[in-house]
């Protein structure tokens, strides 16, 4: 989905996205983003609370097995023994 507005910088050069924008990103007073220099382009992004994080489905699968061998190596690279 592209969108595109335009908009004046304030007089203490803030930056302020249209309420559709601020709406279609999720944006709520308070919330935190992430800000993105590409180029000569800015990139805006909400940071999820923790909560928000636990809601999402996870972007990848781990078996214990796997963490419990992760965990291993990482102890083992940490404590110097690896």
């Amino acid at each position: 989905m592209t969108s595109e507005t335009v908009s004046t910088v304030g007089s203490k050069e803030e930056l302020y996205p249209p309420k559709n924008m601020r709406r279609a990103l999720g944006l709520r007073p308070g919330m935190k983003v992430k800000y993105t220099l590409e180029g000569r382009r800015l990139l805006v992004e909400p940071i999820p609370t923790v909560d928000e994080l636990l809601d999402m489905e996870p972007s990848v699968t781990v078996s214990l097995t796997e963490l419990r061998e992760d965990r291993r190596k990482l102890s083992e690279r940490l404590e110097g023994t690896a």
